[in-house]
């Protein structure tokens, strides 16, 4: 589907990777706004709770595999065995949504849309294997690409239907054929440019990606519960209206992530061979670099949300989100927190240290547990924004110091 060459440039890269990120990242929030307007904020609320859960199980469908694809520097796994394993992931994925399904006793409109977003998103799972070979070979531009013609589409053909059909249910099952179709379009017709598309089961490589990775899919999908945790108590004690109005609060968050993966993405594959080079004074000027656009991303975004965010969110939404002022910058700082977890994240996958990931993971999740019912019963959408905060600073400040006594320890090394 894409007119294939060997060679790319920098700045082409940059663009597609930003404007792939983006509408991705804009998706939610603007899905969100079309049920809400559409439909109505019960919906809303519904969609909200359905398209965190998918984004929580596909920590499992995704099962981590493309740092560690993209940073396969020598090909030690082939294409289709990260795809076949990708494959058996996304299944389980959808396993683990029926079992929350009726483990939850969710019923009726609620429990298939749930489903059919999980399906969404597992499909969005698969494609991102293919992305995964694409940065591998240095092409980040084509699952940019990839990535922004799929988002597009089903987005348009969701609020179409949404528009005309009044149904959930009905506008989730179209956005769910648009985004298959999409798939084979974009990127099953453009792998063979790279890699041989076919189903390999080979058991040894398969349990090592299994073994590499199960410490990031862990700490992925609590991570994943941690930034959604306030949702479900939310949705335990306050009821789907309630939802919806912290589905939008929460939905800016993603600015700061979504700017500072602009930066850091690109150069995924570039610290991986930094790092395998002994070139540790460049691996650190790579981080800090990231660290202090992540900083300024983060003081514009706080400044930015107190002055002009609930505004534009009242305009988005439809509703009357006045009330919640402090709210939305207490989120966005933990939107900062979260943006430089994600990037210490990559850092510790490309350095191989998966085990610290999920220690980290491991302590904001049980924080998390602690008290997110407690803050969100008592204090609503403040404790919910509290909840969101506090196990994102410690995991943080953990990871942190881990990549400081890695860089150190490889130093003394290499010396």
């Amino acid at each position: 589907m894409f007119l294939y060459t060997s060679k790319t440039n920098s700045k082409k890269n940059f663009f597609w990777n930003m404007t792939g990120s983006m509408c991705n990242a804009l998706s939610s929030m603007i899905l969100l706004s079309i049920v809400t307007r559409a439909i109505d904020s019960a919906n809303g609320g519904i969609f909200s709770l359905a398209f965190s859960t998918a984004q929580l199980l596909q920590t499992v469908g995704c099962f981590e595999t493309r740092v560690i694809q993209a940073s396969d520097t020598k090909e030690e796994c082939s294409f289709s065995i990260y795809f076949t394993f990708r494959l058996i992931s996304s299944f389980v994925m959808m396993l683990l949504a029926f079992g929350y399904i009726l483990k939850n006793r969710i019923f009726g409109t609620k429990a298939f849309v749930i489903l059919v977003i999980c399906l969404y998103k597992a499909i969005d799972a698969i494609s991102d294997s293919c992305m995964g070979l694409y940065q591998q070979k240095l092409r980040i531009d084509m699952s940019g690409k990839s990535l922004s013609y799929r988002v597009i589409i089903s987005t348009i053909s969701f609020a179409i239907s949404c528009s005309v059909t009044k149904n959930l249910v009905i506008s989730s099952i179209i956005m769910v054929v648009i985004e298959t179709i999409c798939f084979f379009l974009f990127d099953i017709t453009s792998i063979h440019y790279f890699a041989d598309l076919k189903i390999t089961f080979n058991y040894e490589k398969m349990k090592s990606i299994f073994l590499t990775c199960i410490p990031l899919c862990i700490g992925s999908f609590m991570i994943s519960y941690i930034l959604n945790a306030p949702k479900y108590a939310i949705d335990k004690y306050l009821g789907d209206v309630m939802q919806n109005y912290y589905g939008f609060i929460m939905m800016p968050a993603f600015v700061i992530n979504l700017f500072s993966l602009f930066v850091f993405r690109p150069l995924l594959t570039t610290l991986a061979i930094f790092w395998n080079d002994n070139s540790i004074k460049k691996c650190v000027q790579i981080v800090v670099k990231c660290c202090l656009w992540i900083v300024f991303l983060t003081v514009a975004a706080l400044i930015g949300s107190y002055l002009m965010g609930i505004w534009i969110l009242n305009l988005i939404s439809g509703l009357d989100l006045s009330s919640y002022r402090i709210d939305l910058v207490l989120i966005m700082f933990g939107g900062g927190l979260n943006a430089f977890i994600m990037l210490f994240y990559n850092v510790l996958a490309v350095i191989r240290k998966q085990n610290i990931v999920f220690i980290g993971y491991l302590i904001g999740f049980s924080i998390s547990l602690l008290i997110t019912s407690y803050f969100v019963s008592n204090y609503m959408i403040r404790g919910a924004a509290i909840s969101y905060i506090i196990p994102q600073f410690f995991i943080a400040s953990f990871f942190l110091m881990f990549i400081v006594i890695s860089f150190k320890n490889r130093v003394k090394k290499s010396n």
